[in-house]
């Protein structure tokens, strides 16, 4: 099986979350770069606060 991975030193690749927040109208979107998003909210702090989980969550993981 091929792999177009590059061939590391053996540390594992961390996963970096560039994290945006779009304006369309009257709602504000939460992006990942991971491919998470948050449901359009009306509120740009109820928007950050998704970000705030979103980042904590995947720390967790880690």
């Amino acid at each position: 099986m091929h792999s177009e991975l590059p061939v590391g030193t053996g540390s594992s690749p961390t996963a970096v979350h560039r994290v945006t927040l779009e304006e369309r109208g009257s709602f504000c979107f939460a992006l990942c770069s991971c491919g998470w998003y948050a449901p359009g909210r009306r509120s740009r702090d109820r928007a950050r606060r998704d970000v705030a989980d979103h980042l904590a969550e995947v720390g967790r993981e880690s």
